[in-house]
């Protein structure tokens, strides 16, 4: 009867708030991931420890960490989480039935033909799954993602912390432009030697190290040691800056053939460009998933493996 008096009473809130506050580590990280007040986490907690009659979290310390019967807690969390999901799954056996919400982090002007075909497909196949894309740096998402908050980034990438996984989508090829009003846009016969003297313009992601640094390693290493005249964090910056003749400076080609002023760029040597930027999906390893965070990121690793 004791038994069956707890299963009745006992709130599944209550659970899922200790499985964040073990997977974030902290009250405040806790409540930041659930949007709600750091009060609202504790006293939930407390709920759940007077429920039980039993201590689960060693309050001061960074992480907190569970008692013996925390850990237990979080062992039958988990499991109802996982059952709960299967229900979900069930529902999603007809796409059109799954629907709620995905916030994914982006880098900005990520110009694709199959990304944005990939976009298309989902739409169709879950036509009640919202999308909430937020633009953000391609720094600033892995910070997010190695912190749990939102689950899903994409961007570009050349290192990726041991607590994130990922997947290749695409890789974007660089190209050196120069624009309308700069000197080398109507010149003829030009080389890559025609560069060594010209001012550059960079984007602040191409310092050693960030992900763009394979342009800064290409120009050092073919002499291109121009000033730079002006440097941007934003692409569309970059392309008003090439255009209006400040210098020369590199730029994603598939961005440049979506652009109104494709026209009034020009493609400057070498011919096979710079270098290929990857692009990848990113989750953290031990966040958990809603049903629909794994439906994407599952239907996109698939299209572009397909």
């Amino acid at each position: 009867m004791i038994q069956q008096k707890l299963a009745d009473n006992l709130n599944w809130t209550l659970l899922h708030v200790l499985i964040v506050i073990y997977e974030e580590g902290s009250v405040s990280a806790a409540a930041n991931r659930l949007n709600i007040t750091q009060s609202a986490v504790s006293q939930s907690l407390k709920k759940l420890e007077e429920k039980i009659d039993s201590q689960l979290v060693i309050r001061n310390t960074k992480p907190l960490k569970l008692t013996p019967m925390g850990h237990y807690c979080l062992k039958v969390a988990q499991t109802i989480f996982t059952e709960i999901t299967s229900i979900e799954a069930m529902k999603g056996i007809n796409s059109h039935l799954l629907e709620g919400e995905i916030k994914i982090l982006v880098a900005s002007r990520i110009h694709n033909p199959k990304y944005n075909n990939f976009l298309v497909y989902f739409k169709r196949k879950y036509p009640n799954i919202t999308l909430n894309m937020n633009v953000k740096s391609s720094l600033d998402i892995l910070s997010d993602i190695e912190q749990k908050n939102p689950a899903i980034g994409i961007c570009l990438g050349r290192y990726t912390p041991e607590v994130i996984n990922h997947k290749l989508l695409f890789e974007q090829r660089y190209y050196l432009y120069c624009g309308y009003h700069h000197p080398l846009f109507d010149a003829i016969d030009l080389s890559l030697d025609s560069l060594l003297k010209e001012e550059f313009i960079a984007l602040l992601c191409e310092d050693i190290g960030d992900v763009l640094s394979p342009i800064t390693l290409f120009k050092e290493a073919h002499g291109l040691n121009g000033r730079i005249s002006a440097y941007t964090n934003n692409l569309d910056e970059a392309v008003r800056l090439i255009y209006t003749g400040y210098g020369i400076g590199a730029l994603p080609d598939q961005f440049i053939e979506a652009t109104h002023l494709e026209s009034k760029l020009r493609r400057l040597p070498p011919e096979d460009g710079v270098a290929d930027i990857p692009v990848h999906i990113y989750w953290h390893k031990t966040r958990a998933l809603s049903l629909i965070e794994s439906k994407f990121i599952e239907e996109i690793v698939a299209f572009y493996g397909s």
